[in-house]
């Protein structure tokens, strides 16, 4: 489980997160929303151990942590294959462990034919599958992901969102994921964090299709600043 208490982060005399409570238990997906600059990236690097918090408690039972990058980040020198085989070599498996579960991986998103293929000859879309190929293939129990689809049309980023979900759900991963698109973002997910004014607020999802579409209605009335949030 992860768990944030009574945390706050500042960056010298700015505050960025004052006194936030959090919670993320295994399995789980949650969704995190906010303006630019309201400390959603950094949530996310303290999840996964890399920004310590200036006050509080960040406690994190996960033993894999992995946090999935806007950008793709594939090796331009390696082909497809070499891209989710490296870092399973650096994890300690053989070659042949490495190539079966690269091979697993990159059937399952649908890119068992460009496994030769070079990062420039494939389109965003299919270099955000090998990135999340290359990310399942490492067997994270809590996967971070920070926008990685904000780059891609609406079309991409929800065949991409129901595909991380399918993975998640098949490995048992918890999962965090940023987004600016909550209409997206809830069907992804089961409980939606918005940040404002340095502050989290919960949202749980309904079951139906229409109480989600109406939270994420809200949610997008209030990140453009339209709407404030009751209390």
């Amino acid at each position: 489980m992860l768990e944030l208490r009574a945390v706050s982060l500042n960056f010298g005399t700015v505050a960025v997160l004052d006194n936030i409570d959090f919670f993320l238990r295994p399995g789980e997906r949650v969704g995190l929303l906010g303006a630019s600059g309201t400390g959603k990236s950094s949530l996310l690097k303290m999840a996964a151990g890399l920004l310590a918090t200036s006050s509080g408690a960040c406690l994190n039972s996960y033993r894999h942590p992995l946090l999935v990058f806007q950008e793709p980040r594939l090796l331009p020198w390696r082909r497809i294959h070499q891209n989710i085989e490296i870092p399973l070599l650096a994890a300690g498996l053989s070659p042949q462990q490495a190539q079966a579960r690269a091979q697993h991986w990159l059937a399952r998103v649908g890119l068992a034919a460009s496994a030769q293929a070079w990062p420039h000859e494939l389109s965003g879309g299919m270099a955000q599958r090998a990135a999340l190929a290359r990310a399942f293939a490492l067997e994270p129990d809590l996967l971070l992901l920070d926008e990685p689809f904000s780059a891609l049309d609406p079309a991409l980023r929800a065949d991409l969102g129901q595909l991380c979900v399918q993975c998640a759900a098949d490995t048992g991963a918890a999962m965090l994921c940023i987004s600016h698109h909550p209409h997206e973002l809830v069907d992804m997910v089961e409980r939606c964090v918005l940040i404002t004014d340095r502050k989290t607020k919960l949202f749980e999802l309904g079951n139906s299709a229409a109480s989600r579409q109406e939270v994420a209605q809200m949610l997008h009335r209030t990140l453009l600043n339209q709407e404030p949030l009751s209390s």
